[in-house]
C-alpha cells in the first residue's frame, strides 16, 4: 500500500488550502479563455472574468471540454499546439450558449469547472469530523493523501482479526494462513470527481494490502443552484446555513465509521465473500487468466505485467491470490489516485459472480 502523508503533514496541507481556495459563480458569458492569462510570464492557458485571472488545470480543462460539447482528442491538440484557437472555440460556445458555472480555485488555479449546483463539501471538514472519532476508535492510519481528485484517509483496527488458511506453498507441506482485519476508506472529491464515501474494506496481514470491498456511504455533491443576482461575479462564501446543513452529513459519516469496525459486521464479511475465495482455483493458463482480467478491469501493459509478476511470486493460484495480486500491484504505481482504483477493483474480484469468475478462471 503507498503510504502518502503523514497524519500531520495531511492536516497542514487541508489547513493551507482552506487558506488559499477560493470559489465563484459565473456566467459564461462573463468568462473569458485566453491563451496566456493577463499577468502571467509564460506560456499558458488560462481563464478571465471580473479582475480575476487563473490559469486552468487538467481537470477543469476536461470539464470545459464537456460542458462545451468540444470533443476532448480535439481539445487537447489545440490546447498543446494552439491555445488561442481553443480560446476562441471555448468562447463563441461560452458565449452562445450561456449559463451559470461554479469556477473552483486553489492557487491561483481553476481547479474545478462543475455545474452551479454541485455542492461544496470541504475536505478539512470532512477531515475534522471523522478524526476524533477514529481516533477514539484506536485505529491505525495506514495511509492518508490529498490529491488534485480526492482526499483519502485509510484507516485499520487490528485489534480485530481473522486468520484463513490461503492453501500450501509450493514445494512444502504445510498449510499457510493470511490474516485480516477490518478497514474503512474514507474519501471525498471537492471538483466533482465522485461523492464523499466511506467503503468498508480488508486489509491483509500477509501481504499489508487493501482491498476496497463495499461502499457504507455514498454523499453526492448536489445541492440549489447559487444565485449571482446583479452582479457578474459572486464569490463563494462558507456560510452559517451551510456548515449547519453539513453537520447532518458529518454526523451520519461519523456513526458510518464507528459501525465499520464492528466485529460482527467483519466476520460476516470474511464469512460470505471471502473464506470461499481461497477455494477457488486458477484453472487456466496464468497468463490467459490475467490478459482477460486485465481486460475486463481496464489495467494497462504495466499494471498488467505486475499483476502477473506477483500472481506468480504468490504462488497461490487461486481468486485469492488473484485478489492479492491485483491490490499489492497498486504499491507499484507512482498516482496515488490510481493506487487506490486497484484497491477498490481488488473489491471487485470479491465481488465477482460465479459465473464471471468462472470465465476469468478458465480462460483459454
Amino acid at each position: 500500500m503507498k503510504t502518502g502523508k503523514s497524519l500531520t503533514d495531511l492536516a497542514t496541507e487541508l489547513e493551507r488550502r482552506a487558506g488559499a481556495k477560493k470559489d465563484y459563480v459565473v456566467s459564461t458569458d462573463r468568462i473569458q479563455a485566453v491563451g496566456q492569462p493577463r499577468g502571467r510570464r509564460s506560456e499558458g492557458f488560462g481563464l478571465e472574468f471580473g479582475d480575476v485571472s487563473v490559469g486552468v488545470n487538467d481537470i477543469a480543462h476536461s470539464q470545459i471540454a464537456e460542458h462545451t460539447k468540444i470533443p476532448k482528442a480535439y481539445y487537447d491538440r489545440c490546447l498543446a499546439e494552439a491555445p488561442g484557437l481553443l480560446a476562441n472555440n471555448i468562447n463563441t460556445w461560452f458565449e452562445r450558449y450561456p449559463a451559470k458555472r461554479l469556477v473552483r480555485t486553489l492557487d491561483g488555479t481553476a481547479r474545478a469547472f462543475p455545474s452551479d449546483k454541485f455542492r461544496p463539501l470541504e475536505n478539512e471538514d470532512l477531515f475534522e469530523a471523522v478524526y476524533p472519532t477514529l481516533k477514539e476508535l484506536g485505529v491505525i492510519i495506514l495511509s492518508a493523501e490529498v490529491t488534485e481528485r480526492r482526499l483519502y484517509i485509510k484507516a485499520v483496527d487490528q485489534n480485530i482479526t481473522r486468520d484463513i488458511p490461503v492453501g500450501k506453498k509450493l514445494g512444502e507441506g504445510h498449510d499457510r494462513f493470511d490474516t485480516l482485519s477490518p478497514a474503512i476508506v474514507i474519501s471525498n472529491s471537492e471538483v466533482g470527481l465522485g461523492p464523499v464515501t466511506v467503503s468498508r474494506s480488508i486489509y491483509t496481514g500477509g501481504c499489508t494490502n487493501l482491498a476496497i470491498a463495499e461502499r457504507s456511504i455514498k454523499k453526492l455533491h448536489v445541492g440549489g443552484r447559487h444565485e449571482i443576482g446583479n452582479e457578474e461575479v459572486y464569490a463563494m462564501l462558507s456560510d452559517q446555513s451551510r456548515r449547519l446543513d453539513d453537520a447532518a452529513l458529518w454526523s451520519k459519516v461519523r456513526d458510518v465509521v464507528k459501525a465499520s469496525f464492528e466485529q460482527a459486521q467483519f466476520e460476516a464479511l470474511v464469512d460470505q465473500k471471502v473464506l470461499g475465495l481461497t477455494q477457488q482455483p486458477i484453472v487456466g493458463d496464468v497468463v490467459e487468466v490475467v490478459n482477460l482480467s486485465a481486460k475486463r478491469f481496464g489495467l494497462n501493459e504495466a499494471e498488467k505485467g505486475s499483476v502477473l509478476r506477483h500472481l506468480i511470486e504468490g504462488a497461490d493460484l487461486t481468486r485469492y491470490g488473484l485478489f492479492n495480486a491485483l491490490t499489492r500491484t497498486a504499491e507499484d504505481l507512482d498516482s496515488y489516485d490510481r493506487a487506490t482504483d486497484l484497491e477498490r477493483l481488488g473489491g471487485e474480484i470479491i465481488e465477482l459472480g460465479d459465473a464471471e469468475w468462472k470465465v476469468l478462471a478458465e480462460a483459454a
